[in-house]
């Protein structure tokens, strides 16, 4: 797949005039044969030629191309990666002495600011701050992204290891580049525990046992329909949202896996409060305890 970005104008008196096919919020999908043009509200366009393997986007806003060149790629190895069986987990994914533990939440609840804390610890391992992947086997496998904290939040990396930009649909972020973490990227392990974060109001932070069909319910959401792992549908839609639905051997697939996971793993609810160091610290206590009592 080749990728070319082009800062200029979008040429839209180049186009031919075809229906649109594809809606999301970021943009606005029209096809023609092997070809998809996705404009993006008039501030950059894209020309997709899926038969030859090849994307040119024209803007004349860095943030932005930098923003779908990411999507691009992030949309085509999703795709790839699903037919090769290994499926993204909306979750923070870290190892611990070789074991495999998973954090769900929300979007915008904490994940990287949990990571960066654990990191700080050495026996701590990043796995994926986003999107782990888990294999036919239950096992959790590194796909590590580029952190992102929000752009006013104070932080003692080093400058050079940071960019803030503007994006798309949300609040600017500051990017943390994988650099800074060398050497603290871990391998494929076993998942051993899955930890359902809630947000709370209020000082609670505390680790409770939770029912495995629970467990399951939020590997569906975060997995087999994938909230919050962005699914690019404007690269991987060839007419319609409906197509999508057609997908059920994926379905099946990430179904599968997530139920593997389930079967090695202990599910546990993790209540957090407002203090993001105390959740942390909550956290790499309850793992240390919980593989201790295990040996």
């Amino acid at each position: 797949m080749r990728l070319r970005l082009l800062p200029e104008p979008p040429r839209y008196d180049e186009l031919p005039s075809v229906p649109a096919t594809v809606f999301t919020p970021r943009n606005v999908s029209f096809r023609n044969g092997q070809v998809t043009y996705i404009d993006y509200f008039g501030r950059a366009l894209s020309v997709f030629n899926r038969g030859a393997g090849e994307c040119a986007v024209q803007s004349t806003d860095e943030d932005l191309l930098h923003e779908i060149a990411y999507l691009f790629f992030l949309s085509t190895v999703g795709e790839h990666l699903d037919r090769q069986h290994m499926h993204r987990l909306h979750a923070l994914g870290i190892s611990f002495r070789g074991q495999g533990v998973l954090l769900l939440l929300p979007s915008g609840g904490g994940k990287s600011t949990i990571a960066i804390n654990l990191l700080r610890k050495p026996e701590f391992m990043l796995l994926g701050e986003d999107t782990p992947l888990i294999d036919r086997r239950g096992w959790v496998l590194p796909f590590p992204l580029r952190l992102g904290i929000r752009a006013d939040d104070s932080t003692d990396i080093p400058p050079q290891f940071l960019r803030t930009m503007k994006r798309m649909e949300f609040e600017p972020k500051t990017l943390i580049d994988l650099d800074f973490f060398e050497g603290r990227i871990g391998e494929a392990v076993p998942s051993r525990l899955l930890i359902v974060g809630t947000r709370h109001l209020g000082d609670i932070s505390e680790i409770v046992p939770l029912a495995r069909r629970h467990a399951f319910g939020s590997l569906v959401s975060n997995m087999v329909v994938g909230l919050g792992v962005y699914q690019g549908l404007e690269f991987l839609l060839e007419r319609s949202v409906g197509e999508l639905a057609g997908k059920l051997g994926v379905a099946s697939s990430r179904s599968y896996n997530a139920a593997r996971l389930l079967r090695m793993a202990s599910a546990y609810r993790f209540r957090m409060g407002r203090d993001v160091g105390k959740n942390a610290e909550t956290l790499a206590t309850f793992i240390r305890e919980h593989f201790s009592a295990n040996d």
